[in-house]
């Protein structure tokens, strides 16, 4: 399963690099209408293809709002990005950590374990994240610290008190959480505001233009890559597990 899933991965990564899919909103409309039944449509707001990559995939109607969709969303993504960049990362410093460290003169921090006592990247499952230095663990908390406060202050994010008051704590409280002057669903997230979830502003290179088609393709592709990377980490830690292998042998050296 690590295998394919690690051979998913890249194939979803390379996938980015490909030309813009015409039909893209037509061919979604058509896949997300396979998905769909009565209960779901009372009950969601997904399934009319005015999200990037909606499948029309609601079985328990989470999403019966505009707002609250946009911050599932948002979740995703994050989650997706985290995934790519794990996906990425757990392989590469199964393969340079230690070569890295000795050339340095440092310990590395990777894990032996298994019946080779082979070398993996530490893990919740394999008790190793205790090697990690604790300034690691808080320079990657004030990054993500500065990146939502950031990004909520430019009203690119919805951050925390929009999200509290899309799931619904403005009207069990009456109170405006948000500061959007008014008790429910923040404004910020209706679908008239034109608010993207996930979009930070970062587009150094210019890579987000051309057409509404090109920029959904674009946005297709990163969630396709995010949602392919999240399955290709709970592999890997799901064969690790199993296996006591690190991903970089179960994936190519086992048969």
């Amino acid at each position: 399963m690590s295998k394919a899933a690690l051979v998913a991965a890249f194939a979803g990564c390379a996938s980015a690099f490909t030309a813009p899919m015409h039909g893209l909103k037509r061919m979604d409309t058509q896949r997300s209408a396979l998905f769909r039944s009565p209960t779901m449509q009372t009950k969601s707001v997904v399934g009319d293809n005015s999200m990037v990559g909606d499948k029309g995939f609601d079985p328990l109607g989470f999403a019966n709002s505009v707002e609250k969709l946009n911050i599932y969303r948002e979740a995703e993504l994050k989650h997706g990005r985290l995934a790519m960049l794990a996906a990425l990362g757990w392989p590469v410093s199964e393969a340079l950590d230690k070569p890295i460290a000795d050339y340095f003169g440092l310990k590395t921090i990777l894990v032996a374990g298994g019946p080779e006592a082979l070398l993996r990247a530490p893990s919740l499952l394999n008790g190793g994240l205790d090697n990690v230095s604790p300034l690691f663990w808080a320079g990657v908390f004030a990054f993500s610290a500065v990146t939502e406060v950031y990004a909520t202050k430019i009203k690119k994010r919805a951050g925390f008190r929009n999200t509290l008051a899309a799931l619904g704590a403005e009207s069990l409280t009456g109170i405006d959480i948000d500061g959007d002057g008014q008790v429910g669903a923040p404004t910020m997230l209706k679908a008239d505001n034109n608010y993207l979830p996930g979009d930070l502003g970062f587009d150094p290179l210019g890579l987000f233009k051309g057409s509404d088609m090109d920029k959904r393709t674009m946005q297709l592709k990163e969630l396709n890559n995010g949602r392919l990377a999240m399955i290709a980490i709970t592999g890997y830690a799901i064969n690790e597990a199993a296996t006591k292998l690190p991903v970089l042998k179960f994936a190519f050296v086992s048969p």
